[in-house]
């Protein structure tokens, strides 16, 4: 289960400290702030694709002289923007805080004390590894983005950064009159090139172990991608290609005899065969999907571990894009296992430790600082996790609380009910039979949903962790310390009272999670243990 490796969280061997003089960047960020102006306009450009797809022929005037030059005028200027933004970007770690002026239009000034920060993601790009530099994210205690970039730096430097920030943490949460920082007069490298000081040498280190808690396979990786598609928005972007498809497809299928004007006007074909045809290609375009699902996947997990050292776990990843991101384990307020219907069946799980909530959570998921993803663990190994992080805690060896079946009645009846008898009126009155059938199967479909949701949705309390089960098809689990609630609140309708039930609602700094419909004393019984807990514990989790 762990592996011990060498890890310092002591005092760092760089010397961080700047001074009252503002830092330049590195050169090399001028290609990180092309690459980031370039990836922000295309995705810009993917809303404007089906507008430039109907105004005019997009591959016969693909390389008109036109649409050249505006290609290259796109490139020019963001490249331009790059200088500009390497040009207005200075940095200082000065007093133990961190300062950072930029921005072109609108100018932003950062002022974070390194006690405040709480986690530290190092990112290697590929265009910076071959220079040795690193870019350094850092996010400060409830917040829901990330609060700021230090762009391109040495890698010595972002470690010793990093370092320094852990160390002045614990110093601050745990302080000591003996604290001393003193630094030493040999010479090392800084961000820019010139000369920094060096604390203490390698030897003198008095550095933590640093445990490896897991690993993952380069097959367990093609699992994951397998398993958690992400990569069906690419269809809808290609809307605008669809009629070329079509035609590629018709003129594929003409080659092989079968001609679909022909097929439409007349049976030529038998209708085995064009279903063969269509099968076939279903079957090429869910194996193109899952190649690309399988190979951002493997971009991003590539050489994945997770590491304890002390009071914190640490991430590391990426093929291209070397991630590291640490998260101190009190901070952590949430335990979800997620497991969708292909990962039940495989007997995976995918867990996250997560902290804050973030701004554009589905898009920031994997890249997030406050979120620990463990991809496509076993059942076993996601115990394991799950009992290093909360000891004790057992997601699937509870007796879970189900929600009312009035939950199926509610949604069916007062939701649901008014659109199907709409439809179901309108296909009767005007003699449309696919009308009204399609509003029966539309009607059972959303009552099978509804049936499998309440199936799976409960929620258990075993004086030490509350635990949430929630799902359709698949099944979650989310597990989380009572005392570290923010607010608990109880939502009873009048005809829920009627019924003598109730939702219960608890928000932590990680969101907030939902249970509806249960029994009303339980509500009011597991409401008032969350607040005692919550007023009682003087644990410090921030």
């Amino acid at each position: 289960m762990s592996e011990p490796v060498s890890s310092a969280v002591s005092q760092p061997n760089v010397k961080v400290e700047t001074g009252g003089e503002w830092q330049r960047l590195a050169l090399i960020s001028i290609l990180y702030f092309t690459v980031r102006n370039i990836s922000n306009a295309g995705q810009g450009l993917i809303y404007a694709v089906p507008a430039l797809a109907v105004s005019f022929n997009i591959w016969d005037n693909l390389f008109s002289p036109e649409v050249l030059a505006v290609a290259g005028f796109l490139l020019l200027s963001t490249g331009g923007s790059g200088v500009i933004s390497f040009l207005m970007y200075k940095f200082r770690v000065h007093k133990q805080h961190v300062e950072i002026h930029h921005g072109v239009f609108q100018r932003r000034y950062t002022n974070l004390p390194l006690w405040r920060i709480q986690n530290v993601k190092i990112e290697r790009p590929f265009y910076y590894r071959p220079f040795g530099y690193a870019l350094v994210v850092l996010d400060t205690a409830g917040s829901g983005k990330e609060e700021a970039k230090i762009v391109a730096v040495p890698e010595s430097y972002a470690e010793a950064l990093k370092k320094q920030v852990l160390y002045e943490k614990k110093a601050h949460d745990s302080p000591s009159p003996e604290r001393t920082i003193s630094y030493g007069d040999s010479q090392g490298r800084s961000m820019s090139g010139a000369e920094v000081p060096i604390l203490a040498s390698a030897e003198h280190r008095n550095d933590a172990t640093e445990e490896v808690l897991n690993r993952r396979s380069v097959k367990d990786i093609i699992i994951h991608g397998i398993t958690n598609n992400r990569v069906w928005i690419i269809l809808g972007v290609a809307a605008p290609f669809y009629d070329d498809l079509f035609g590629i497809v018709s003129e594929w299928l003409a080659d092989k005899g079968l001609q679909l004007n022909q097929l439409v006007g007349e049976q030529t074909v038998a209708w085995w065969q064009f279903g063969l045809y269509a099968f076939v290609l279903l079957m090429m375009l869910m194996a193109l999907v899952a190649l690309l699902s399988v190979g951002g996947a493997l971009f991003t997990f590539y050489g994945y571990t997770l590491s304890r050292a002390e009071d914190r776990y640490i991430r590391r990843s990426g093929l291209l894009n070397k991630l590291e991101v640490s998260m101190r384990s009190s901070r952590i307020q949430m335990i979800t296992a997620k497991q969708d219907w292909l990962d039940k069946i495989l007997k995976r799980v995918n867990l996250y430790f997560e902290q804050n909530s973030t701004a554009s959570q589905q898009v920031q998921e994997l890249m997030s600082p406050n979120k620990l993803i463990v991809p496509s663990v076993t059942e076993t190994e996601a115990i394991e996790l799950s009992q290093e992080v909360m000891p004790g805690c057992d997601l699937k060896g509870q007796s879970y609380q189900v929600i009312s079946k009035r939950f199926i009645q509610h949604w069916l009846l007062a939701v649901w009910s008014i659109p199907f008898l709409v439809f179901f009126a309108i296909g009767a009155i005007s003699l449309h039979l696919d009308i009204v059938v399609g509003a029966l199967v539309i009607y059972s479909v959303i009552g099978l949903l509804l049936t499998l949701r309440w199936w799976r949705w409960g929620i258990s309390y075993d004086n030490k962790y509350v635990y949430i089960r929630s799902g359709r098809i698949g099944i979650d689990y989310q597990c989380f310390e009572p005392h570290k609630v923010q607010q608990v609140i109880v939502k009873q309708s009048v005809f829920m009272k009627r019924r003598k039930l109730a939702t219960i609602k608890f928000v932590l700094a990680s969101g907030a999670v939902t249970v509806p419909f249960l029994p009303e004393q339980y509500v009011f019984t597991l409401a008032n243990n969350v607040l005692f807990e919550v007023e009682s514990t003087r644990k410090s989790w921030m």
